[in-house]
């Protein structure tokens, strides 16, 4: 299977985190409640789990499963927080907990006294509004609005290492998630196989191994300058240092059930090198790199990938499919260009659709009988998830979109995104920017809207060479986790692991500052 390589990369960097101390309790200080809070979330928004469980240990005699699901803690979106003790849920001050469960959490825990809510979904509404309250729900009830701890390194959610007799929290009587309907998803940013990545692979000779070596690295040192390409009118200079783990990025990626990013040039045979132009033309000995992140589709909806005139579509197409990469977003007309990636995960089935809604760029979109990349416009993307959204379990829209270097993301962009959910798709994705943007969760589906640079070169800024993977956990066709893994790209092609205290911290927190809706509202005032 493609992620067999992932337990080693995960472990590593559960290792990593521990031994440097970032582990630490979140603060549970809320005063108790009775029933949903104020606002709630929308009924089913983070529940209906479909697919068997399992019994922890052992299903019951007749087959059926437990009627109890096993139980895992969550905290805010926003907490850099990432594994828990038994010991320090036990003798946290404040612990949410639904009333029919918290029976079984007083015989878990050996406490009697805890935060009580009337279901599973107030608790995941309170600790989705709390940045320091914390909760203990079943496996099957939480979504992305939260985010799921491990328990002493252990996950129920590892779709590696999913084994309940390892979990703590796991009883005999409870039920567990299914191993082999764990799935994760991993999508990345802007690829430009040209300037940085042609220097250093090809120009300096580093080899195409290179661009995939990173593990993982800390800023060293930041200046702040001005600078027109900020909307805070100051971006930062900096200098950045490896810290070991090296091939860690190569099998993050590769391990992955399904890897997407955004292809933001044509490959052709006469690719000219562009040490520092906005034009890009992709060398093809660089096209392994993709091989061996385990690309399995990009997207071509974007304002580069005419540049090289509509023949380099139709190359760039041919030479994707020699690969065995799928595509998406561009075409030789507008039927071609509109339409969707199709993967299935095991039985569930996966549609990706591909849009370029660049400023000015609307020259590019393709029409009935002439090529270009789609258009992002209200009424296509509508008519598309009608047509696709029988056809797949999830609708993954994925568009170019907005101006460059803005983490905030535009108020357009904000209403497009919750029209493509209103319309039936699941997870929304962007990129263009060239900055990481802030992130939503809009009626229980997640929403990143922009990713980042992932192998380019823009290498004058830590803003520009800092981006983030969305990393998607699911189960079945139920998007159980959604979160940013923040990297840096070093040497103008190589991105790592942005360790917490060496900056990974600080760029989710530019993330969740200029986030919208209600799971940041109450971040965003404490800060």
């Amino acid at each position: 299977m493609k992620r067999a390589f992932y337990s080693l990369a995960a472990m590593t960097m559960m290792a990593v985190l521990v031994t440097l101390g970032l582990l630490v309790l979140g603060s549970c200080s809320a005063e108790p409640h009775q029933g949903q809070t104020d606002g709630g979330h929308e009924p089913g928004a983070s529940t209906g789990v479909r697919g068997q469980a399992h019994r922890a240990h052992e299903t019951s005699e007749d087959g059926q499963p437990a009627s109890m699901a096993s139980l895992v803690p969550i905290v805010h979106l926003t907490s850099f927080k990432e594994d828990v003790s038994r010991q320090e849920l036990s003798e946290a001050n404040a612990l949410a907990v639904p009333q029919e469960y918290q029976g079984l959490a007083q015989n878990l825990l050996n406490r009697s006294s805890f935060e009580s809510f009337d279901s599973p979904g107030a608790v995941v509404d309170h600790v989705s509004r709390n940045p320091g309250a914390m909760g203990l729900v079943p496996w099957d009830q939480v979504g992305p609005s939260v985010k799921v701890l491990t328990v002493d390194g252990k996950s129920l959610l590892d779709p590696d290492n999913a084994d309940p007799r390892d979990y703590s929290l796991a009883t005999e009587g409870t039920t567990a998630p299914d191993p082999g309907q764990l799935r994760r998803m991993v999508v990345g940013g802007d690829i430009v196989l040209d300037r940085g990545q042609n220097y250093m692979d090809i120009q300096r000779g580093m080899g195409v191994d290179f661009s995939l070596d990173g593990g993982y690295a800390a800023v060293t040192s930041r200046t702040p300058i001005p600078s027109q390409y900020s909307e805070y009118g100051v971006i930062h200079e900096f200098t950045a240092e490896r810290r070991g783990g090296s091939g860690k990025m190569r099998e993050y990626l590769h391990s992955a059930d399904l890897t997407l990013a955004n292809f933001e040039n044509p490959v052709i045979r006469n690719a000219v090198w562009h040490p520092d132009a906005p034009t890009f033309t992709g060398d093809l000995r660089l096209m392994p790199i993709l091989q061996q992140a385990g690309i399995d589709g990009v997207t071509l909806g974007n304002n580069h990938i005419l540049d090289a005139g509509t023949s380099g579509i139709a190359e760039t197409m041919k030479h994707l499919d020699d690969a065995g990469i799928e595509h998406a977003g561009a075409g030789m007309d507008l039927a071609e260009a509109r339409k969707p990636m199709i993967f299935d995960l095991g039985g569930t089935n996966i549609g990706v659709l591909s849009y370029q809604g660049v400023p000015s760029y609307e020259w590019a979109w393709a029409k009935e009988a002439s090529p270009g990349t789609a258009p992002l416009e209200a009424q296509v993307m509508r008519e598309d998830i009608k047509r696709l959204r029988p056809k797949v379990d999830l609708v993954v829209v994925m568009p170019h979109w907005g101006q460059e270097y803005l983490a905030t993301p535009e108020r357009w962009q904000v209403k497009f995104a919750h029209a493509a959910v209103d319309a039936g798709a699941d997870l929304i994705i962007g990129d263009h920017a060239h900055w990481a943007k802030g992130i939503e969760v809009y009626k229980g589906k997640s929403i990143f809207y922009g990713t980042g640079n992932f192998l380019f070169d823009q290498s004058w800024s830590e803003e520009t060479s800092t981006g983030i993977f969305e990393e998607i956990t699911l189960y079945g066709d139920h998007v159980l986790q959604s979160r940013p893994i923040p990297y840096i790209v070093v040497d103008k092609a190589q991105p790592n692991f942005l360790l917490p205290k060496g900056g990974g911290n600080r760029a989710l927190r530019n993330v969740f500052s200029v986030s919208p809706g209600p799971e940041f509202k109450a971040y965003k005032s404490s800060h």
